[in-house]
């Protein structure tokens, strides 16, 4: 059908009109409003984050220490002129203090604000489990750290910047199996979905792999804050070792009711326990092993870097949450240089982008499941005033 004259110069005109907005969207930093939410192309001078974390609480050291962390790779980002010289992250961040509604609700309120670029999630695999199909359907790019359990990354815009617990477990398993110690108890948090797939399901698979036998096994409740029963048990059945998953708060009482009751065997912990988590138990902790995706004893040059600007900034050493939290900051950032776009379809393509090259963090050689990290992890051992790279 012929187009009237007077429509034709119209459309030419304005076709003309949006190649010169497109060109103008793609040469760099453009307007936070051109290249938000909204999937326009190119890297906007402002790229608004939001943290919904517990930074208070029984997890709160996860989301502090995270946090921490994202914040020194921002920095760092920002010196580097990584994105452009005008270029600047920002993170706003809501404490979800241990509460599954809360998390919902500062997650709806990111969703629901076109200014918002990206969500670094929550910890809690309870929370995040909650989370995720809400920042899955509105077409959010969340990376969770922590949240091991199933039912996080569940699609396109969900990712995990920590490697499962289970994922690298086995180096625990290994160096029982190598030290002899083949008699073994379990003692874990049920409540907990990580630990309660590593204590039901993934330890038990590990044990058989390499000829372990449990002999007996303990379930307890995130709210439980004595083990003189379980401790007193162990204590009278003497296993070779004793794997304990709990959280951290959990894990002083426990080793030290376990040392009171008698208990001389080697405990194997997680790297829940790390970065000083357990120095509250005294002696009872010496000796303690636990596989981490993070230490401060690791020895590459990333880490070792990465170690010194951290002390630099905080005035101490990272933990290895912040280890995870400075490495997903990072990969948020490679992405959006990949894709040339901090929109929230650009920072989801391009974080896949980067996922499926991989690339070397402070924990190691990233590598990744589709959109969840792996990592090969390190086992240490807690000395009774620091971590130092365990023996086999």
């Amino acid at each position: 059908m012929e187009v009237p004259k007077t429509r034709g110069r119209l459309l030419k005109a304005t076709t003309a009109l949006a190649a010169v907005a497109l060109l103008a969207a793609c040469g760099g930093g453009s307007d936070a409003s051109t290249a938000g939410a909204g999937g326009g192309a190119g890297i906007a001078n402002e790229i608004k984050l939001m943290g919904v974390y517990d930074t208070t609480g029984p997890v709160a050291y996860a989301g502090v220490g995270a946090s921490k962390g994202m914040k020194l790779a921002m920095d760092e980002i920002q010196e580097q002129a990584f994105l452009g010289q005008d270029v600047k992250l920002t993170l706003d961040e809501a404490d979800t203090a241990g509460a599954i509604e809360r998390a919902s609700s500062e997650v709806s309120r990111a969703v629901a604000n076109p200014k918002v670029n990206a969500i670094f999630g929550p910890v809690s695999g309870q929370q995040a489990a909650t989370v995720a199909p809400m920042v899955q359907k509105a077409g959010l790019p969340t990376i969770f750290n922590q949240a091991g359990s199933d039912g996080v990354v569940i699609g396109d815009y969900t990712f995990r910047g920590t490697a499962p617990m289970h994922s690298y477990y086995e180096i625990a398993a290994k160096y029982l199996a190598d030290k002899g110690l083949t008699n073994v108890a379990v003692l874990y948090n049920g409540t907990y979905p990580t630990f309660a797939e590593i204590g039901q399901k993934s330890f038990p698979e590990l044990a058989k792999k390499h000829g372990l036998t449990i002999s007996s096994s303990y379930a307890v409740q995130s709210n439980t804050q004595d083990f003189t029963a379980q401790a007193q048990e162990i204590a009278e059945k003497k296993p070779d070792a004793v794997v304990m998953l709990l959280i951290a708060p959990q894990s002083v009482t426990a080793l030290t009711q376990m040392g009171q009751a008698g208990y001389e065997g080697q405990t194997v912990a997680s790297s829940v326990q790390a970065a000083g988590n357990v120095a509250e138990a005294g002696e009872h902790a010496a000796g303690l092993v636990y596989p981490v995706d993070f230490s401060v004893a690791q020895e590459s040059e990333l880490a070792v870097k990465f170690v010194d600007g951290f002390k630099k900034k905080y005035g101490e050493a990272p933990d290895q949450y912040a280890a995870e939290g400075y490495d997903s900051m990072w990969w948020l950032a490679r992405g959006i240089k990949a894709s040339g776009d901090s929109s929230r379809a650009g920072i989801q393509k391009g974080l896949q982008q980067v996922a499926a090259e991989g690339f070397e963090g402070v924990m190691g050689d990233l590598t990744f499941e589709g959109n969840d990290m792996r990592v090969n992890g390190v086992l240490v051992e807690w000395d009774g005033s620091k971590e130092q790279l365990a023996t086999q």
